[in-house]
């Protein structure tokens, strides 16, 4: 069988197994397997013995919901590949709002200095670095195993993003501008999700405590009183929005948001004068 002959039987598989988006990842998955392009893919490559076996054991863990993103070893985002594995979030398509509002505020003074607090796989850090390579970033990560990835995805983009491994901002002495991608699920639903996200990421890097927010609450206090940096943009989940900018006026700031594809508040922006 042909590639595209492969990736039909692949979906039907991925489809029993209770998964959407089955056809796409199909083909994702024969493509990577094989190590084709799209156009080969479609011009009728043939798979040899090896990239078959490859397949098999990617398409029996995909049937355990283990992320695509896990089995590849990658996730697009801003336009470029990130390397992703366990132990890291996978970066998610609205979580580039916060790469926007860094753009934004740091374009217009090169002599800025941004911060990226719980970078994860160092997604918002380096594509703002890369976009902006005159901008000093920085970015904070607890986890050692999420800055090892984080370290890896500097290399390939962005190497002169300073990497700390810290608490939030402990380590960090001066920021104009944060971005921060922080936990936010309340810890009683992270279980309800799908089993990609529950089973699979780190819940570190998932459990925002009682209500969601406890995380948040500890940046926005920090730099209200500490670095007052002229920005904070925070991404929250859904129906969180009202609730953070209730935290950030409670600390003197000016608050806007910002509305994903699907129209939901997904980034609070905190400007102190």
């Amino acid at each position: 069988m042909n590639a595209r002959e492969v990736a039909g039987a692949a979906a039907r598989r991925l489809e029993a197994a209770g998964l959407e988006d089955a056809r796409f990842e199909a083909e994702v998955l024969v493509r990577e397997a094989a190590g084709i392009s799209r156009a080969a893919y479609f011009a009728g490559a043939v798979l040899d013995g090896e990239a078959r076996r490859r397949l098999e054991g990617w398409l029996a863990r995909r049937e355990r919901r283990e992320p695509l993103a896990y089995i590849t070893g990658w996730r697009e985002f801003f336009g470029r590949r990130f390397a992703v594995g366990r132990g890291v979030l996978v970066p998610r398509p609205e979580t580039e709002l916060l790469v926007e509002a860094g753009l934004d505020a740091v374009r217009a003074d090169p002599g800025a200095v941004l911060l990226d607090v719980g970078t994860g796989s160092g997604a918002v850090a380096v594509s703002v670095a890369a976009e902006a390579p005159e901008v000093t970033v920085v970015a904070t990560e607890i986890s050692e195993e999420a800055l090892r990835f984080a370290g890896l995805n500097a290399a390939a983009h962005a190497p002169h993003v300073g990497l700390v491994h810290c608490d939030l901002a402990t380590a960090v002495r001066r920021a104009d501008v944060v971005l921060a991608n922080l936990p936010y699920i309340p810890s009683g639903e992270i279980e309800a999700l799908e089993p990609e996200v529950s089973a699979w990421e780190p819940r570190i890097a998932l459990d925002g405590g009682n209500d969601g927010l406890e995380l948040i609450r500890e940046l926005v206090r920090d730099c209200a009183e500490r670095l007052r940096p002229r920005l904070v943009a925070l991404e929250v989940g859904y129906g969180q929005a009202d609730a953070v900018a209730e935290v950030g006026r409670g600390f003197g700031a000016e608050v806007s948001t910002m509305r994903d594809l699907a129209g939901i508040d997904r980034v609070v922006c905190l400007r102190w004068a």
